[in-house]
C-alpha cells in the first residue's frame, strides 16, 4: 500500500487520490481495501454504493453505480490528513469554527445528528466546498469530501 500526500483539496480529493478515477486506478494508488460493503439506498439494486475500508490509512472511499462506479466520496478518520494545513481529526468544535471563519468559509450550515445511541453527534457542512464536518463530544471525529457540481445534477469532476 502506498503512502498517499495528506493534503485534503475540496472538490478535488486527498492527495494522488481524485474524484472521478475508476475503481483500478484507486487500487493502483491505495492497493486493496481492508474491507468493502456494498448497499443501496433504495429498494432498487441500480443505484448501488460500494465503500472501500483502509483503516491503516484511516480512509474509507465509495462509489456510486449511477456515477459508472467512480470515486465520489471520501471520508477521513485520521489525525494525519490537513485541511487548509490547520485542521485535522481530533481538534475542539469551537477551535475548527473559527478557523472556518477566519477563512472565509461563511456557507458552514449546522444539524444536529444525535441519537440515543449518539447523543452528542453533530455535523458543520458547506456545499460550496463539498465538505462535511462531524463531531462528537465536541472534537473532530470525521471530515467526508465530495467533488463539486456544476448545477444539482452535474458533477464537476477534478481533471
Amino acid at each position: 500500500m502506498k503512502q498517499i500526500s495528506k493534503k485534503i483539496k475540496t472538490g478535488i480529493g486527498v492527495g494522488e487520490l481524485k474524484f472521478g478515477i475508476s475503481k483500478d486506478d484507486a487500487k493502483q494508488i491505495l492497493g486493496e481495501p481492508d474491507d468493502c460493503e456494498k448497499y443501496s439506498y433504495s429498494n432498487t439494486e441500480k443505484d448501488l454504493t460500494e465503500i472501500w475500508y483502509y483503516k491503516n490509512l484511516g480512509l474509507n472511499i465509495s462509489f456510486d453505480e449511477d456515477e459508472d462506479w467512480r470515486l465520489g466520496s471520501i471520508t477521513i478518520e485520521s489525525e494525519t490528513y490537513l485541511f487548509e494545513n490547520s485542521i485535522f481529526i481530533g481538534q475542539d468544535k469551537n477551535e475548527i469554527l473559527s478557523k472556518l471563519k477566519n477563512l472565509k468559509i461563511i456557507d458552514v450550515e449546522y444539524e444536529d445528528m444525535s441519537t440515543i445511541e449518539n447523543p452528542t453527534h453533530e455535523l458543520y457542512s458547506s456545499d460550496t466546498l463539498g465538505i462535511n464536518f462531524w463531531f462528537d463530544n465536541n472534537k473532530l471525529s470525521e471530515i467526508q469530501i465530495n467533488p463539486l457540481f456544476i448545477d444539482d445534477e452535474t458533477i464537476k469532476w477534478p481533471e
